[in-house]
């Protein structure tokens, strides 16, 4: 029975039935947005004196919700290096009650093992929440891997075409019950329409991000040794232990590509100003291919410092692959980087 639309509604049942089928789940929910689907577990299971471990290289606005908002309600947060990853477990404290994990990361693409996370965070009788809105998932399912919780930005690929709004969340039923106080209380309730628009871009999911796989790894090979480009980020380039573990969770490695422009910042804006087919736009996952700057877009809150750390650069740009032919977006990035 459907109560009252805040609570509940048939276009949110239908939705996260469609969600926790494709994450392989036993429940979901839909929330507001990804944010809203972050914060129901951070608030809802959490209590005063409580820690989270979080990888450091989490998207933006997580890293001001832990760092700047979490401490006036008396939570703490670890953090964990990129480079510190399989070492996680030496990171935990018996007041770790959550560990949070974003593989591939926002903007730099770095892969993460999930199951060492899931082993590190049951064995001190946590849980592990894993940020899946990069890979989605037909690319990637944390939860086989050992994940207890996986959120998504449904803004992102599983809404695809950037008209909406939303977040969802899935994993136990026992555990998203004990969240609906919460979310329910704060009211962070998803549209019924963008609801309803959310199962209609799901219908088409499988089918534009296996383009979307296809156009990114066609733009790395064509501009692999491009002299205006100092680096290339894309998951599992990092090193050879994370291809081994892409190549083991992963079974695409998504449209998301980022990429160094020479000249710095100026540099990026001046390649950023000759796209014609990319738009400017600082979404992901849609069916149209965008492009931001995370110092200026994502990661603008970050301190200098915070940036450098986290291997953002001033000149990186990231993109997002859409469905259109690869070879015009290789042009088109050609012809961008002649403005460099």
């Amino acid at each position: 029975m459907h109560l009252y639309t805040r609570l509940d509604n048939p276009n949110h049942t239908q939705a996260s039935e469609v969600i926790r089928r494709l994450e392989g789940a036993e429940a979901g929910r839909v929330y507001a947005s990804g944010m809203a689907a972050l914060s129901a577990p951070l608030l809802g299971l959490l209590r005063q004196g409580d820690e989270v471990v979080a990888l450091e290289d989490l998207y933006g606005n997580s890293v001001t919700l832990l760092r700047d908002e979490f401490p006036r309600f008396g939570l703490s947060v670890r953090w964990v290096p990129s480079e510190s990853s399989s070492e996680v477990a030496s990171f935990l404290t018996p007041r770790t009650r959550l560990l949070l994990l974003e593989s591939p990361t926002n903007p730099t693409l770095r892969v993460h093992d999930i199951a060492l996370w899931a082993k590190a965070a049951h064995g001190a009788g946590a849980l592990l929440l894993v940020d899946n809105t990069f890979a989605s998932p037909v690319n990637q399912n944390p939860l086989a891997h050992g994940a207890d919780l996986v959120m998504h930005s449904a803004t992102k690929s599983l809404g695809g075409h950037s008209d909406i709004i939303a977040g969802a969340l899935v994993g136990s039923e026992a555990i998203l019950q004990k969240l609906d106080a919460f979310s329910h209380a704060a009211g962070a309730t998803l549209d019924p329409m963008a609801a309803f628009l959310l199962v209609r871009g799901i219908k088409t999911l499988p089918l534009r991000v296996r383009r979307q796989n296809e156009n990114g790894k066609a733009v790395v090979e064509a501009l692999r040794s491009h002299p205006k480009i100092e680096r290339i980020h894309y998951p599992g380039s990092a090193s050879p232990e994370e291809e081994r573990i892409a190549a083991r969770q992963m079974r695409g490695r998504t449209g998301m590509v980022s990429i160094v422009v020479r000249g710095g910042r100026e540099g990026a804006r001046r390649f950023m100003g000759g796209l014609r087919i990319v738009h400017a736009a600082s979404s992901l996952g849609g069916v149209e291919s965008l492009a931001s700057m995370p110092v200026e877009t994502s990661h603008r809150k970050l301190s200098a410092e915070e940036l450098a750390r986290r291997g953002i650069a001033e000149g990186m740009v990231r993109l997002s692959f859409g469905i259109e032919d690869a070879q015009d977006l290789v042009r088109d990035l050609e012809r961008a980087l002649e403005q460099v």
